[in-house]
């Protein structure tokens, strides 16, 4: 895991050492997400006994693009992002079974590096990229409600046995989109690929998909910066 995000770093490294001279655009984006944590217990999977239902969140942050020619690019950022699932369960309330509606939630920082290619078609273009995506957990939680009073099971991010998830994970991103002017409108694909948890015989991956809208403010060339192109 380690030895990935290494190489994750390295490549970042090389394409901002390789960009100096290169006309940067950075922007905003938000967007919502519909994600999924695959709970597998001995090889049996917990959210098909939950029944669990793709937790739907949103996600914003910051993007910076990096034109490679005019058809190449390379797209990077930070994003602020939860990552989970919901499931109705039941709760033990004053000594009677009470119905509940149960969120898991895990708040990450994700850092995709994508890879793209942009299809000019006059007034707008097309687009579509991939690369890998590294993400920081920073917060974790069951929250859930009951006889319409919310409470939470606050978990622990760590690297021992005992915590429920691991700080740092590894996934891979796909998407595309138009872009039109200095706007941009995708979908997006995530699958985790990391093992989120160390517990023994357990294993926890996300995979996400949503809907995202970029605008871009401006491009930095040669260390100056101006308004649009």
């Amino acid at each position: 895991m380690k030895n990935r995000i290494l190489i994750a770093i390295v490549i970042i490294a090389s394409i901002s050492w390789n960009i100096s001279n290169a006309q940067v655009q950075g922007g905003f984006k938000m967007g919502v997400d519909f994600s999924n944590q695959v709970w597998t217990l001995d090889g049996d999977k917990l959210n098909d006994t939950l029944n669990t239902k793709r937790l739907i969140s949103p996600r914003i942050g910051f993007i910076i693009e990096v034109p490679i020619n005019d058809y190449l690019f390379v797209q990077s950022g930070l994003f602020g992002c939860f990552k989970g699932f919901r499931f109705d369960g039941e709760r033990l309330v004053s000594g009677k079974m009470a119905e509940s509606k149960e969120y898991e939630l895990l708040l990450l920082v994700d850092l995709p590096i994508n890879f793209g290619y942009k299809y000019d078609l006059g007034d707008a273009k097309l687009f579509a990229m991939a690369g890998p995506v590294i993400s920081y957990a920073t917060y974790a939680t069951l929250l859930y409600k009951v006889d319409n009073e919310w409470d939470n099971e606050k978990q622990t991010i760590g690297t021992s046995d005992t915590d429920t998830f691991k700080p740092w994970s590894l996934g891979v991103n796909i998407e595309g989109g138009v872009e039109v002017n200095r706007f941009q409108f995708s979908i997006f694909y995530t699958q985790g690929l990391s093992n989120l948890t160390a517990a023994d015989d357990m294993k926890i991956k996300t995979n996400v998909f949503g809907l995202t809208a970029a605008i871009k403010f401006g491009s930095v060339n040669g260390g100056g910066y101006r308004y649009g192109r």
